[in-house]
């Protein structure tokens, strides 16, 4: 379901959507993927907001993301840092 949209505001935007449970969120590249699910009123725990502290791990059971800058924090296969992370297809991801 990845789609462009365009605004006013923005240039073409590519929207992705997140499944958590029989809940769905559209999210944009703009930005990491935790402001986006506080917007929607998803609460992930989380420290740091940079990649440090690995508070905000996330499980990523499907789907594309990518970091702009590696964390510093380890992250295991199959998890996600939602502070830093930003999603590049649609994903499914599950709340620690």
């Amino acid at each position: 379901m990845t789609t462009l949209i365009s605004d006013t505001e923005h240039q073409d935007r590519t929207v992705h959507r997140v499944l958590l449970g029989k809940k769905q969120v559209l999210v944009t590249e703009d930005e990491p993927l935790l402001p986006q699910l506080e917007r929607s009123g998803i609460l992930v725990e989380y420290q740091c907001r940079e990649g440090y502290c690995s508070a905000c791990t996330i499980k990523l059971l499907w789907g594309k993301v990518d970091y702009p800058i590696e964390p510093l924090a380890w992250v295991n296969s199959g998890y996600v840092l939602a502070c830093c992370a930003i999603v590049k297809s649609d994903i499914e991801i599950a709340l620690l």
